[in-house]
């Protein structure tokens, strides 16, 4: 028996060390650190919210309203789909004012990608989301999720090896804009374990899950928008030549959700020329830094007051 333990623990410990010093390693990285902030501020919700964005990356970095009001809230988190949004905005409804304008990006790849396993994003949701809320709640997955979440990480390991930068205002060279633009495109547009282009079926799927959240807003007195964020030229140009018939299956995704929604606004600056070619308003390819954010908060506002979406404050 004696033996028999020693070996068991022979076995162990060093899975225990090991696991140990790679959760170590993943909760040290920017990567997480990020997760963690970005996250942190859902616990300051704010009451009588007038304007909001969800979205992903693209609406966590366009938007920022530190310098607009207390009464704004970006909601959005990387990697974020229509099924997330979705479920926050169920969650913090009653924090909307009455008319409030909520702002919908609609991405590239959000039209025909879709994603079929949320494991790679879940964790961050069991922070902050009712369980209800969350896809495929596992009680299991939220415990390795708070004491152990490397276990958890699934292709997000990846930043222990290579992580991602803090600086919100660096810029790329033209260089590294044309490498990151030719990745970004072929991440959007190939497989993947988590998600695969699903044509046709993807597009009917992606338009009915952003028709809940306009539902949901309309139903709720709260005014849905929807918005392309600043693109660089260097990745349009990359669809352009890649996949020509793109931009028709793109608008056709907005065109069709106006058809269905007479009032429904969409403000694109996908191929803005204030941005499109002004590459130091932008950290990479399609996400602005905060000098381009800030920019970009005050030219959408200004869209919604000219709109009359927003009265102009005094």
């Amino acid at each position: 028996m004696k033996i028999f333990v020693i070996k068991v623990l022979i076995i162990i410990v060093p899975i225990f060390c090991s696991v140990g010093i790679l959760n170590f390693l993943y909760v040290n990285t920017n990567y997480w650190k990020i997760e963690t902030d970005e996250t942190l501020k859902f616990k300051n919700v704010p009451q009588h919210i007038q304007l909001a964005n969800v979205g992903s990356s693209h609406g966590h970095a366009s938007f920022d309203y530190d310098d607009i009001s207390n009464q704004s809230f970006n909601f959005s988190l990387s990697s974020q789909r229509f099924i997330y949004d979705f479920a926050i905005l169920k969650q913090y409804k009653n924090s909307f004012d009455k008319n409030a304008v909520l702002l919908i990006p609609i991405s590239y790849f959000q039209i025909t990608q879709r994603k079929i396993d949320f494991k790679d994003s879940r964790a961050r949701y069991y922070r902050f989301l009712a369980n209800e809320l969350i896809d495929q709640y596992s009680l299991y997955e939220k415990m390795l999720f708070k004491y152990v979440p490397v276990l958890t990480a699934g292709n997000t390991l990846q930043f222990i090896i290579k992580d991602i930068s803090l600086l919100s205002n660096s810029f790329m060279t033209e260089q590294e804009l044309l490498e990151y633009c030719e990745k970004k495109y072929i991440a959007w547009t190939t497989d993947s374990e988590y998600e695969y282009e699903a044509g046709e079926d993807g597009f009917v799927y992606n338009k009915n899950m952003a028709k809940q959240i306009i539902d949901f807003c309309y139903a709720n007195d709260i005014q849905p928008v929807l918005v392309t964020t600043p693109i660089t030229s260097v990745l349009n140009t990359i669809y352009k030549e890649k996949s020509p018939d793109f931009f028709d299956t793109f608008y056709r995704f907005s065109r069709e959700l106006q058809e269905d929604y007479p009032s429904l606004l969409y403000f694109d600056y996908s191929h803005d020329p204030r941005f499109e070619t002004n590459f130091s308003l932008f950290r990479d390819g399609d996400h602005l830094n905060a000098i381009g954010a800030r920019k970009f908060t005050s030219i959408v506002i200004l869209d919604l007051q000219t709109s009359g979406v927003i009265i102009p404050s005094d």
